[in-house]
């Protein structure tokens, strides 16, 4: 029997804002796609099939992943097989996605219909972070912040909210990945006007939250089976820039992850959240949604205390986080501990440089189908890259 169809769309997040089915991405999310394409051949399994741009993709680094034990295979998407493939599995789903499949040739009995991709972008939006934090609250947990996120629908109210405290964070209701935020510090000035004034008029509101004294990101990983269960998928510690934008990934454990966040909050907490948002999403997205998704949360300080904020945002789509918990529990040797980043290098000269170089001073080590240590670049690289994911083990 054949396996599933997978392709890399990392633009999803902007697709689904825009709802067509024929939008084009900007040039820098069609340059991401292309390059971190074989992405999927690292999560996908054997037997599975991973849709590439171009040749170069094909047999690429093919003797590293055959000693892991990876089987998966890339096809060309201007020359799919003649095959009859279980699913088709995006990064993420949109009328747009669901379109280029079936201009591709896949069987439309594989795609979700306009009913189930209009229930996923109403989960999409960031006022989901809002009902989950309320569910959350209703069924017992204690960690939900004081001050919940507001759904904010003119510009006045945007000014008003901005004006009440000193730090505000803005979200456009349809984006992630640390993308479509903006930052209020009390003043609702001209370049915050005309932000919010863009966002109001496109996607029709702006959520409004509390500033928190970050202390340590991670996210809650889940699977959902598309009609009644979410199950827990494992646990993701990542880092985010300055302006909330993810740059990567602590390779290790689920218990390692646990013992780190002990540091702050009581383990016993973040299991009862984990519990409540399995039964939680089994009702409110096992049915309209399936595949892998995550919870972004959050370890913060108030009034010197350390405390948990159990939903920043819900992620509906395969995400980092995922990749980097499957890639460490398949490929990396019990014990080791590494990092997985995501590059971006304007420079694209200086990214295979350092690709060189990283693979000089850090060679890859496998023993049993394990990585002992080592850095490994996870899709091709060529002196025209500009972006790259990378994992290394130390």
């Amino acid at each position: 029997m054949s396996g599933a169809l997978y392709i890399f769309n990392p633009e999803n997040d902007l697709s689904v804002a825009n709802g067509g089915e024929n939008y084009m991405p900007p040039p820098r999310a069609r340059i991401i796609a292309e390059d971190l394409a074989f992405l999927p051949v690292w999560y996908a399994e054997n037997g599975d099939d991973v849709i590439v741009p171009s040749e170069r993709y094909i047999d690429w680094m093919y003797s590293e992943r055959a000693s892991l034990g990876c089987f998966s295979e890339v096809v060309l998407k201007g020359r799919l097989p003649d095959k009859n493939w279980t699913a088709c599995i995006p990064w993420g789903w949109s009328p747009e996605i669901a379109r280029r499949f079936l201009r591709m040739g896949v069987s439309d009995r594989l795609l979700p219909g306009n009913v189930l991709l209009k229930e996923q972008k109403r989960l999409y939006h960031r006022n989901q972070t809002l009902e989950i934090l309320k569910g959350l609250r209703d069924y017992g947990i204690g960690d939900i912040p004081d001050l919940l996120p507001e759904e904010l629908y003119t510009t006045e109210s945007v000014c008003r909210y901005i004006q009440s405290a000193p730090l505000t964070v803005l979200k456009a209701p349809w984006s992630g990945s640390g993308k479509g935020l903006s930052w209020g510090r009390g003043v609702y000035d001209t370049t915050l006007e005309r932000w919010s004034r863009g966002i109001l008029r496109r996607q029709g509101s702006i959520m409004g939250e509390p500033f928190y004294e970050k202390v340590q990101d991670f996210a809650m990983e889940f699977h959902s089976d598309g009609v009644s269960s979410v199950v827990f998928a494992g646990y993701s510690l990542f880092d985010t820039n300055k302006k909330g934008v993810y740059t990567g990934n602590i390779l290790t454990g689920d218990a390692d992850i646990l013992s780190c966040l002990s540091i702050y909050v009581a383990t016993e907490r973040i299991e009862s959240v984990k519990i409540a948002l399995q039964e939680l999403l089994s009702v409110k997205v096992a049915p309209y949604y399936k595949g892998y998704f995550g919870i972004d949360m959050m370890i913060y300080k108030e009034n010197g205390k350390y405390r948990l904020n159990p939903c920043i945002e819900l992620n509906l789509r395969m995400n980092m986080g995922v990749v980097s918990r499957i890639f460490y529990d398949r490929y990396t040797a019990p014990g080791s501990k590494g990092i997985y980043v995501v590059d971006y290098n304007p420079d694209s000269a200086a990214l295979y440089a350092d690709h060189l170089t990283r693979t000089k001073d850090n060679p890859l080590i496998i023993h049993d189908g394990k990585i002992i240590k080592g850095y490994l670049s996870l899709s091709p690289l060529t002196p025209e890259s500009h972006y790259r994911a990378r994992v290394e083990i130390y």
